[in-house]
């Protein structure tokens, strides 16, 4: 995160330091308030104190990475060969319905439904298909806009923008790998990570930072030796804090250790000669929570429910590869409900994946399933 740039004493003086010192080298001539000396002097004192308190004091700030922002962070990461990673397209299938034999051409528009608060999303078709004898075609799109926008949920696009004679329906499965522009935190910590660390070409830190390299990677972590000497497994997430999707996992593939090479042909790719590199994403552990709940008059179970998801999501959000659900935090998270006046007027007998104790994962990272009410008889 930024940091408090220690400021020199010389550039925190106020205008009345720097106008008294100017009167002070004035002899035998009368340096009162209204006097031509005075008044002369006063408006210089005030640039003199203006270029130092927001000139100069902002030149120190973007001279570091720590302090710096904006382009200029940008320009210290290039000195490093560290480059803010660019936005990126969801990705997905859509799912056609409709006569055998209807061709679907590639470059056709769908979208979602419309509404008062929000503009329709479209997305393009990556390829050409025809549908087949089970009267569907799946096929790839990409949201036509870059970030996390284009993340939608299954059966969302519904809408074939112009239409194609022989389709009854279209709809699609979730899509995913969207992000944003890196933030500027995110930035600056590689940034630092590159002035810190030496370029080892070989290290942990170094396949963490390649991966980090590739648009749209927020989240790397290295499995050394894992099928033996001199293999490596790098897992990655998408900058959401989410698994990657297979898209992104062939890129970082591609830069780290490419795979489809021809005999004789350089390898190529990040990684040192003798490794045998391995990108995959972690496989996702669902966390279902149940409990027997009691509702405050006036809240319907679906709201309530969907608060407490919500409040959940956020808390395994914050929950690294590896890390550790605690019982006791979801636990405390439902409670909070109750004296939030959220709906929840009391539970009993909440379990997580039917247990009471904490969860550890293994090489894998977490993500939000169903929130049950558990009626007792």
């Amino acid at each position: 995160m930024e940091r408090e740039l220690p400021i020199p004493v010389f550039l925190t003086e106020d205008e009345e330091t720097v106008h008294q010192r100017m009167l002070n080298n004035f002899q035998d001539v009368s340096t009162l308030e209204g006097d031509f000396i005075y008044d002369a002097t006063r408006p210089t004192a005030e640039e003199i104190t203006q270029l130092k308190q927001l000139g100069l004091q902002n030149n120190l700030k973007i001279a570091f990475p720590q302090t710096s922002y904006g382009t200029y962070l940008e320009w210290l990461g290039e000195c490093k060969g560290v480059f803010k990673n660019q936005p990126t397209k969801s990705t997905g299938v859509i799912t056609f319905t409709g006569i055998q034999g209807t061709i679907i051409t590639k470059g056709t528009i769908v979208t979602t439904i419309a509404t008062d608060e929000k503009q329709s999303i479209e997305f393009e078709l990556l390829e050409t298909e025809t549908i087949g004898k089970n009267e569907t075609a799946d096929i790839k799109a990409e949201c036509r806009i870059v970030g996390t926008i284009g993340n939608v949920a299954q059966n969302t696009i519904t809408v074939l923008l112009g239409s194609i004679s022989g389709i009854k329906s279209v709809t699609n499965k979730d899509f995913k790998g969207g992000t944003d522009i890196e933030d500027e935190e995110h930035f600056r910590e590689r940034v630092l990570v590159a002035e810190q660390e030496d370029k080892l070409s070989g290290a942990s830190s170094d396949y963490i930072r390649w991966a980090k390299e590739v648009d749209g990677v927020g989240y790397a972590y290295v499995v050394p030796e894992w099928a033996g000497a001199g293999t490596v497994k790098v897992l990655i997430l998408d900058k959401n804090r989410k698994a990657a999707t297979q898209e992104l996992i062939d890129k970082v593939q591609e830069y780290i250790y490419p795979l489809n090479i021809e005999e004789g042909e350089n390898r190529d790719g990040k990684a040192p000669i003798g490794a045998l590199v391995t990108v995959v994403t972690p496989d996702t552990l669902l966390i279902n929570v149940k409990a027997s709940f009691v509702f405050s008059n006036g809240f319907s179970q679906e709201t309530v429910l969907n608060i407490l998801k919500n409040k959940i999501d956020k808390y395994l959000d914050k929950i690294d590869i590896g890390g550790t659900i605690s019982y006791n935090a979801i636990y405390s998270l439902t409670g909070s409900m109750m004296l939030a006046d959220e709906g929840i007027q009391d539970f009993s007998n909440l379990t997580i994946n039917d247990g009471t104790t904490n969860i550890i994962l293994n090489d894998q990272v977490v993500g939000i399933g169903e929130i049950i009410n558990e009626v007792i008889a």
